[in-house]
């Protein structure tokens, strides 16, 4: 069963991937997991229509690590709501569906690289020139 306010499968919590209680699991067996979790968590959450997302389902859907989105959420280069304390870089972030939709959209319409800070910084937009050379 689905929660709709957060989108969560129910009793596919994190319950039971605790690395220190699977003696046999290796840690990045148990990060493997926790990737496939989050993904499938923002599957679920895209097709019922939930708001946003976590940081590792955001990750998991774009295909790169929590702690690079968190890094660039950090420099200001990915769009999220803190919901930690004023000025801590602390705390949950979370990030607004269609961020993470527009940005596949724009690049895929671009037809190549966008930077994701260049994004950003044009307000979610594909930046003037369209492509950018990306690395």
């Amino acid at each position: 069963m689905t929660d709709t306010n957060t989108g969560r499968v129910e009793g596919s919590g994190l319950d039971g991937l605790d690395p220190s209680s699977q003696p046999e699991a290796s840690p990045a067996r148990w990060r493997v997991r926790r990737r496939d979790l989050a993904l499938r968590n923002a599957l679920v959450k895209r097709s019922a229509g939930v708001p946003t997302y976590s940081v590792p389902e955001a990750a998991a859907l774009m295909s790169v690590s929590q702690e690079h989105l968190y890094r660039l959420i950090h420099e200001g280069g990915f769009p999220a709501v803190p919901m930690g304390l004023s000025g801590s870089r602390q705390g949950r972030y979370v990030v607004p569906a269609q961020a993470v939709e527009r940005l596949l959209t724009d690049t895929t319409a671009a037809g190549g690289c966008v930077e994701v800070a260049e994004w950003t910084a044009a307000g979610g937009s594909a930046p003037a020139g369209g492509v950018v050379g990306c690395r």
